[in-house]
């Protein structure tokens, strides 16, 4: 049910347009996402596209996973490297992220600690970037009127999965 949700909600926020997907996404990879947009019929722009720089600008959304979130500030953890540019989560005018439930930590503080752990004693497991995400991009810079969407999607959609 999660998955055919991401993809319907993919699909409508995305239009006509691609849905930007990674291709090195353990939790996508792990519910076969990619597969469930094909027979959906959506047209995918994958990470590993030779055209990925020229056509991520044209997405219409791009879907991940969160590889965990952070209860207190209600903030997603995506980290991003080959296979997972952030541009699939930050381009889109909209982003679906799924998650899994036992995933969410309390504190950032404790976030912090597991993505320093995943590193072990060298830098050799630690993502090249790590977004955190607390809802859609906005400002208020211009004219003190609040406008959503200049530094990242308009709009976040998560879906989390129990178990």
């Amino acid at each position: 049910a999660a998955v055919r949700l991401a993809v319907e909600l993919a699909m409508t926020r995305a239009g006509s347009l691609a849905i930007a997907v990674p291709t090195a996404d353990a939790l996508l990879e792990a519910l076969d996402v990619r597969a469930a947009l094909v027979a959906a019929e959506a047209t995918l722009l994958e990470a590993d596209d030779p055209e990925w720089s020229a056509s991520i600008g044209a997405a219409g959304a791009g879907i991940t996973g969160a590889t965990m979130a952070v209860a207190a500030t209600a903030t997603l953890v995506l980290p991003c490297g080959p296979g997972r540019p952030r541009g699939t989560h930050i381009v889109p005018p909209a982003h679906v992220c799924l998650l899994r439930a036992a995933t969410v930590v309390a504190t950032l503080d404790d976030a912090l600690a597991l993505i320093a752990s995943a590193g072990g004693s060298g830098a050799a497991g630690l993502p090249s970037n790590v977004s955190w995400v607390s809802g859609p991009s906005r400002t208020a810079d211009l004219e003190m009127r609040r406008t959503l969407g200049v530094h990242g999607p308009k709009s976040v959609d998560l879906i989390v999965i129990d178990g």
